[in-house]
């Protein structure tokens, strides 16, 4: 049975990946990296990375991919809008630690 989440998205198992994803959009991402892997285009494909961004209160964000691309690590977060939220702890990411989070709509 399908279970609706926040934001009215609805849990997707993947066949390919042998795993559920948070919506159509995360699980048709996640069978392309999937495959990208399989062909040898990208090493390393890692599902729902944490980063903490502050200790006290703990304040984490979760991407959707991580994945090496021609040595260099890459960030990925499906979404079918940006949230304030996200974009700020995007932003606090970036400044943190230097890192970059790929938005895919």
């Amino acid at each position: 049975m399908s279970m609706r989440l926040k934001y009215g998205n609805i849990r997707v198992f993947s066949e390919l990946c042998g795993r559920n994803f948070s919506s159509k959009l995360e699980a048709r991402r996640g069978e392309e990296l999937a495959l990208l892997e399989r062909a040898g285009e990208i090493t390393d494909l890692q599902y729902q990375v944490r980063f903490v961004l502050n200790e006290k209160p703990r304040v984490t964000l979760s991407v959707d991919f991580a994945y090496k691309e021609n040595g260099k690590m890459v960030y990925e977060d499906s979404k079918g809008y940006e949230t304030r939220e996200f974009r700020v702890k995007r932003i606090w990411l970036k400044q943190l630690k230097g890192i970059d989070v790929r938005l895919i709509k």
